[in-house]
């Protein structure tokens, strides 16, 4: 899990440092910085994981506006198996090509022991015992960490590199562009859930007891909903409904309800992404649902992420009933003066009021 995250320099985020817990919600007006923070840690797994470059995910748009410095910080701290991981990096922008960046540098430390170093295009490995390895250049616009294979000298770099990778989700979920389709490339989620339907086919066949769940949940949770399969005769996902005490009948996944939709992909998330060690951050996963709908989703997220071996997970949202169930143990409030740079504090709330109705009387001068 993440136990510190530094950003400086990006957009609203100027000196920010954040210390979540196991389960978080990020509240706060529109624009005071609670998506960025899992926008950042999105893109450093993109730069790691991916190996995407630099330019296209910090862009010189993406500076803080008031503040002429050329460089950006982004710092996290990751305990993994009980060992914590500092990881640092710097991009530099050119003052006189706007569309020129790159990597100044990039570090990965486990304790006090530098796992690599890459500076100015020189990345400089270092076994698990720290005693130094290899020195070679790289391209300056991509990730020297990113660029790293595997071997039996560091294998401690291996598992960051892997936590990133498989195990940190973020997701925006945008009912309107989930698509039942199931022949679409790419193993990993997109965050708007697009292609939710190329991926379900993965959790049928490699983790039966999460497909056997989310159906258990969704029997509940969506009149007369049956059983969510692969058309035997199309690639496209199908919803089969109950209808009456014996018969049934199939919907294509694409007809259903942008609500529905993003229902059912909620629940198959719960089941199929929540396992220990993850980060999971939810960015405002209350679209189109309804309230009694997403009260139960919700408590069985909360309740799998306070789990002693549960997963991280970070919520966004302006959501009532989860700013009540949320805000008061684990509520961080966002705010910014004047629209200068993003700030936080514990939500606090006020006597007599629910969280949501003194966040709405605070917010309209109530």
């Amino acid at each position: 899990m993440i136990e510190r995250i530094f950003i400086d320099n990006v957009r609203c985020f100027v000196n920010f440092d954040w210390k979540p817990g196991k389960l978080a919600l990020l509240l706060g007006e529109n624009g005071a910085g609670k998506s960025l923070v899992g926008c950042v840690v999105w893109c450093v797994r993109a730069l790691v994981a991916n190996e995407e470059d630099v330019r296209k995910w910090f862009p010189s748009t993406s500076r803080t506006r008031w503040d002429q410095r050329l460089e950006q910080r982004v710092e996290l701290e990751v305990r993994l198996q009980e060992e914590v991981y500092s990881y640092e990096l710097v991009v530099a922008h050119d003052p006189e090509e706007v569309d020129k960046c790159w990597v100044r540098r990039e570090t990965l430390r486990l304790g006090n022991t530098v796992l690599v170093s890459f500076e100015e295009g020189e990345l400089q490995l270092f076994d698990d015992d720290g005693r130094p390895g290899p020195l070679f250049p790289m391209h300056k616009t991509r990730s020297g960490l990113g660029t790293v294979a595997a071997s039996k000298n560091n294998k401690k770099l291996t598992a960051f590199k892997q936590w990133l990778e498989e195990d940190v989700w973020y997701f925006k979920p945008d009912p309107r562009a989930i698509r039942g389709r199931t022949d679409e490339h790419g193993v990993m989620l997109e965050p708007n859930l697009r292609n939710f339907g190329s991926w379900y086919p993965a959790v049928i066949t490699h983790d039966l007891d999460a497909a056997f769940q989310a159906r258990k949940a969704l029997t509940q949770a969506v009149a007369c909903f049956d059983t969510l399969s692969v058309d035997k005769q199309r690639p496209h996902l199908q919803v089969r409904f109950k209808a009456g005490p014996n018969g049934s009948y199939a919907v294509d996944f694409n007809e259903l309800s942008e609500g529905q939709r993003g229902l059912i992909a909620l629940y198959v998330l719960c089941y199929a992404v929540l396992k220990p060690g993850r980060l999971v951050i939810f960015d405002e996963p209350d679209n189109y649902v309804a309230l009694r709908e997403i009260q139960p989703w919700l408590m069985e997220v909360i309740d799998v992420a306070l789990t002693s071996n549960g997963p991280q997970v970070w919520f966004v949202s302006h959501h009532p009933e989860v700013l009540n169930r949320i805000a008061p143990k684990f509520g961080t409030r966002f705010f910014r003066h004047e629209d200068g740079p993003a700030r936080i504090e514990p939500f606090t709330g006020a006597p007599g009021l629910t969280p949501a109705e003194a966040i709405g009387r605070e917010w309209s001068g109530g």
